[in-house]
């Protein structure tokens, strides 16, 4: 792969690829930290990833070296035809120490794995999160302006580490793409919105059954939209309300 041109170090942290095994085990640690010990993609898996075509870049605090934040990504096939050699890099993972979210850690690595996959000749990124996490939502589709037009019921199964645990691992896969190749919204007029908790993760500390209808009725919506060809294009967060905005695509790309 191209050298990547990976920026200096930003105030109190840097951008960089994993580069020693203490990278990864630091990876690790990182994980169950967030997730819970169970939950943690082992060293030897990250490992191979990053060695055979994947991505893993770290986000490190200056002064400690500590990771604070990680994204880790694999090749895989996509059938979108606008994909350059019929691959995408699926991010699996992302991360950022709670104690550092909010500072653009997580915008930052996200562009570095973009540069990554760019130099390996791919332009397009896809990976999977909960629709419901309004704070995923903003970045994914706001700030870096993904797309999503498919809707996954259950994708891990039942879950029990910190984030998951008590309900259905309903997933949005979004696409990045990363250059003129991109789908744009067709210009006939037409939307839908579609709202979400401002903050699931508050509904589910409080009532897990409340939490269980938002999944379900979002559930409901969402694959009707899909169904009838709108495409999740949008998202906005006003005081406690979240919405995406869903529009149809254009047959032409930008």
């Amino acid at each position: 792969m191209p050298a990547i041109p990976y920026p200096p170090a930003v105030g109190d942290y840097v951008i960089r690829p994993f580069e020693s095994i203490h990278d990864h085990e630091q990876c690790q640690e990182l994980q169950g930290r967030i997730w819970g010990e169970s939950f943690a993609v082992p060293v030897n898996m990250t490992v191979a990833v990053e060695r055979h075509g994947g991505v893993a870049i770290g986000a490190f605090d200056t002064s400690s070296q500590a990771m604070i934040g990680f994204v880790l990504s694999f090749v895989a096939p996509t059938p979108y035809p606008e994909a350059r050699h019929g691959l995408s890099q699926h991010s699996h993972m992302a991360a950022i120490d709670e104690r550092w979210q909010g500072r653009g850690i997580g915008t930052a690595l996200k562009l570095a794995q973009r540069d990554a996959a760019l130099a390996q000749g791919i332009n397009l990124m896809t990976w999977t999160y909960d629709p419901l996490e309004a704070r995923n939502a903003a970045l994914n589709i706001r700030k870096l302006g993904c797309i999503c037009r498919i809707y996954e019921r259950n994708v891990y199964g039942d879950m029990a580490d910190n984030l998951n645990a008590g309900l259905p691992t309903d997933r949005f896969e979004v696409e990045w793409w990363l250059d003129e190749q991109r789908p744009r919204p067709a210009d006939d007029g037409l939307s839908t919105e579609i709202a979400i908790p401002a903050d699931f993760q508050a509904i589910k500390r409080i009532d897990m059954q409340q939490a269980l209808e938002w999944r379900l009725r979002t559930r409901e919506q969402f694959e009707r939209a899909f169904t009838d060809g709108y495409v999740v294009t949008g998202f906005g967060v006003d005081n406690n309300s979240a919405r995406y905005r869903l529009t149809r695509l254009s047959a032409n790309l930008v």
